[in-house]
């Protein structure tokens, strides 16, 4: 399999015109095959979320293509489903969906405590991750937990936050963050980050938004691959879990995506809407029909490799290119 170095740039002067009230940023639309990234196109959007989308339903159908007119697509994200809002969104357009996973939202759901939590999970999963936690700690001579939601604390988070992604399998799939925006969310006591620490080295990260129903919402999370098989990211989030109370939280919300630490740990999940908008002739509409096409064929590809037992290894192909 050859990965394509492609990079297509798009002007995004257009964008300046945007109303800065907008939730409008800069976007990487990529194209792959599963997790090989085949191209990356730089992109602007227009992101809508469960924050902000009782703006966009107020929106007609003129004021909708008008803000097409000036970004390249709209991104919705993680909404909760409303019926009108989808048909009057998608109606003459195209809409890319990506796969069924990305449609539930997965979540933990602590509201009964900590121990009700562990005695719910699987006994496979529970026998598991203990494991898992005693390995890791076993591993090194110091292992430390450190949470961030003061102001100054931010720039030691984002750094150490990118020397993890840097060397993590996602490298390159982070969204730039600025350091401003997390200073608003800890002004308002709204932001939570979380790094592990082995032998004093940032070694698996997660941060994210904090509400008024005590939810706590992912905004990114990853570990040094360097450390995979001591399973970083999963004792990163059992400890988050076992202290939740520290902060008060009732719920972590993962978002959408199948990941296979979802399964483990999320104990709820509801139905919810996500998809990228464009005009149908515009030049993403075609984008948009190739990568559906992509993640048709790509499906056919993961069904064959799980019945040939061969899915392990293509993971590990996918994180070594």
């Amino acid at each position: 399999m050859f990965l394509l170095n492609l990079l297509i740039f798009v002007n995004i002067n257009k964008a300046l015109a945007v109303n800065k009230n907008l939730s409008f940023q800069s976007h990487l639309f990529l194209l792959k095959l599963g997790l090989f990234k085949l191209a990356q196109i730089k992109s602007i959007c227009v992101a809508i979320n469960q924050s902000n989308i009782n703006v966009y339903k107020k929106y007609s159908q003129s004021d909708i293509d008008k803000l097409l007119a000036t970004v390249d697509y709209l991104k919705i994200d993680d909404i909760k489903v409303d019926l009108e809002f989808i048909q009057k969104i998608e109606v003459s357009r195209k809409a890319y969906k990506s796969n069924s996973s990305n449609q539930i939202n997965y979540f933990i759901n602590l509201d009964n405590g900590y121990e009700k939590y562990i005695e719910a999970m699987k006994s496979k999963y529970k026998k598991e991750l203990r494991r898992e936690v005693r390995r890791f700690y076993e591993a090194f001579e110091t292992v430390e937990l450190v949470y961030f939601n003061q102001q100054d604390e931010v720039s030691r988070f984002m750094t150490d936050m990118h020397i993890i992604h840097n060397k993590s399998w996602k490298n390159g799939t982070l969204n730039e963050l600025e350091t401003d925006t997390l200073n608003e969310l800890v002004d308002k006591r709204l932001w939570l980050g979380a790094i592990l620490y082995a032998n004093g080295e940032p070694i698996s990260y997660m941060h994210g938004t904090l509400n008024s129903d005590d939810e706590y919402l992912l905004i990114h999370n990853g570990y040094d691959d360097s450390s995979k098989h001591l399973k970083p990211g999963k004792v990163l989030i059992s400890k988050i879990i076992e202290n939740h109370m520290q902060f008060n939280i009732r719920s972590i919300d993962f978002g959408s995506g199948s990941s296979v630490y979802k399964k483990i740990f999320c104990n709820d999940a509801n139905d919810i809407y996500s998809a990228l908008i464009t005009p149908k002739r515009s030049k993403y509409s075609f984008l948009f029909q190739v990568q559906a096409w992509l993640d048709a064929f790509y499906l056919i590809v993961k069904r064959t490799s799980e019945r040939l037992n061969l899915d392990h290894k293509l993971r590990s192909i996918v994180r070594k290119s």
